[in-house]
């Protein structure tokens, strides 16, 4: 019953962001930001990764591929993510299939954070199910 709660708050923060971010004429400085992420020593196919800005603004997501890369879009074709720290969120779950992979901790109750700094960046996580 907690799962179906957490994708409709989920859901419900990034179409928030996206209205937001709809309205503002300004967009923040973003810098590139792709990384790989591993579970277990194996590349994370089909997970989806958010940065969210720790000092607010809109999150910026990517989708990993069969080896487990990723890259961030801030919004629509706009690739990047905000400069500064943000919180991570890494999850397997989907509409399709609900049944998360992962532990909590890096998702629901996330541990992961990552500086994004001008330039591009790699932002790798090494994830383990344990």
């Amino acid at each position: 019953m907690r799962k179906p709660l957490f994708f409709l708050v989920l859901l419900l923060s990034l179409l928030g962001a996206w209205i937001a971010g709809c309205s503002q004429g300004d967009r923040p400085e973003l810098a590139e930001a792709t990384g790989t992420i591993t579970l277990d020593g194996k590349p994370l196919a089909g997970a989806t990764v958010l940065f969210r800005p720790s000092e607010g603004g809109r999150p910026s997501r990517g989708f990993t591929d069969d080896s487990g890369r990723y890259e961030l879009t801030y919004i629509r074709d706009i690739k990047g993510a905000q400069l500064g720290s943000h919180q991570v969120i890494i999850t397997t779950a989907t509409e399709q299939q609900p049944e998360e992979r992962l532990p909590g901790r890096y998702n629901q109750a996330t541990t992961l954070t990552a500086e994004v700094q001008a330039g591009s960046g790699s932002h790798d996580f090494e994830l383990s199910s344990r």
